[in-house]
């Protein structure tokens, strides 16, 4: 949430999920904004773009703090493999590893086989949201960028089209002054 003016603001990128974290809890809050986020994404540079800039390590901020570390590392992960893309090097930190292991649920036997690989390299025991939802094709773009994309279409064709009557009327000009001084 933007602090600044209190209107609600949901973080956009990793960095702004660690950013928002006072406390476990209010991590927790931030990645699941977070995720609703990304669920709007639908193309990959996208999602690259979201998980770019190196969030602040939260181990230093609070207790738990290597836990939701390793967790939003493990998570940029599980999404970068879900949308086929390269993770971002920050993740690969030995810092972004928690040092013990932490597990979602009481039902350990079940995490320990259902987590992902991303997570469980991060010694997190847990089963993420997918939100990763790639869609082939163009990208969705808003009503006013459309407006502005055929605005400027409208201007290259008017501007062309000038062009070739400017190119036109001075050769049917001659055209006709030839005719007249022929006959």
């Amino acid at each position: 949430m933007d602090k600044s003016d209190n209107h609600f603001r949901r973080p956009q990128t990793a960095f702004e999920v660690a950013a928002e974290a006072e406390d476990m809890e209010s991590f927790g809050y931030a990645l699941r904004d977070w995720q609703h986020e990304l669920k709007q994404l639908h193309t990959r540079p996208q999602f690259i773009d979201c998980f770019a800039k190196t969030p602040v390590l939260l181990q230093e901020r609070f207790s738990q703090g290597d836990v939701a570390d390793a967790y939003l590392a493990g998570y940029v992960n599980f999404s970068a493999d879900a949308a086929n893309i390269q993770p971002p090097e920050w993740t690969d930190d030995p810092k972004r590893i928690a040092l013990n292991p932490w597990f979602s649920s009481s039902d350990r036997k079940r995490l320990l086989i259902v987590s992902p690989v991303s997570l469980r390299e991060k010694n997190i025991f847990a089963v993420p949201e997918n939100v990763v939802n790639i869609h082939s094709g163009r990208p969705r773009v808003t009503l006013a960028q459309k407006k502005k994309k055929n605005r400027l279409r409208q201007q290259r064709y008017r501007a062309r089209i000038k062009e070739q009557l400017a190119d036109y009327r001075p050769a049917k000009a001659v055209k006709n002054l030839c005719k007249i001084q022929l006959t």
